[in-house]
């Protein structure tokens, strides 16, 4: 699978992945609502990226966060110092990193889609060598059974400007689906002030699941779902829901056990 380069965009993720303010206060209330009814203490999150999550929950639960890239955590870094709160942030792979044992886990917005099914599995055994038993373990990825994946053309997927730049983003997108392999095609450009644009141009693979895939994955390595979601707290349709947010229970008896 071809990996997607965030070295390469982290100066401008928080710009076009963040600004959709609702967005996130709806995620982050969400998986608070969660991890109050579990009566969680912990949390880890594997894939923290720039903070999104960490930042939120740093106001109620002990948080510990990592994340593949460095440029990525840099920025989350740099964000908790400013807000003054005690996260514990390590570089890591979510497939080997050992964070210590928590009540709740995290990797969110499609973060395990960058893994291929091994990949995924060895992730998830990892995960729960991180986890106390019955630790909850909340994910979401893109849903295969999802009817509108057959978008051929080049789309608007972000289009943002303030005071410095003016960013545009388009998207192409296709699945392979013999694979269930999601091929995105991405170009972005940034343009400071009158500036001549700068063109930032990505490809990469995303692993997309059905939910019946990913129940026996899960199954397979200790873990069951308690819910699955079509989005943030809306109820899931097979054909009609773009992804699916997965809130699932480790079991006492889960493969991986350290």
């Amino acid at each position: 699978m071809k990996q997607y380069y965030y070295e390469s965009m982290a100066e401008y993720y928080d710009v076009l992945e963040l600004n959709a303010d609702w967005f996130y206060a709806k995620s982050n209330l969400f998986i608070n609502s969660v991890l109050k009814r579990h009566k969680v203490k912990s949390v880890v999150d594997f894939t923290c990226g720039t903070g999104a999550q960490v930042l939120y929950l740093s106001k109620f639960y002990n948080v510990t966060a990592s994340d593949l890239s460095r440029p990525m955590l840099k920025i989350a870094k740099a964000k908790a110092r400013g807000q003054k709160t005690s996260i514990r942030f390590k570089h890591g792979n979510v497939m080997h990193v050992r964070l210590g044992r928590f009540d709740a886990a995290l990797t969110v917005f499609n973060a395990i889609g960058h893994l291929n099914k091994n990949q995924f599995e060895v992730a998830l055994k990892n995960i729960s060598s991180n986890l106390k038993d019955n630790g909850i373990y909340i994910f979401d990825i893109f849903n295969s059974d999802y009817t509108k994946w057959a978008l051929r053309y080049k789309f608007i997927d972000a289009a943002v400007r303030n005071q410095n730049n003016t960013i545009v983003r388009f998207n192409r997108n296709y699945l392979d689906k013999r694979r269930d392999i999601l091929k995105v095609t991405q170009e972005t450009w940034i343009q400071k002030k009158f500036d001549r644009p700068q063109v930032i141009r990505s490809s990469w693979d995303m692993k997309v699941y059905s939910l019946r895939e990913i129940d026996s994955l899960l199954k397979r390595n200790g873990f069951r779902i308690l819910r699955a979601y079509g989005g943030w707290g809306k109820r899931f349709s097979k054909a009609n829901s773009l992804s699916m947010v997965v809130v699932a229970q480790k079991q006492r008896k889960a493969v991986g056990n350290a």
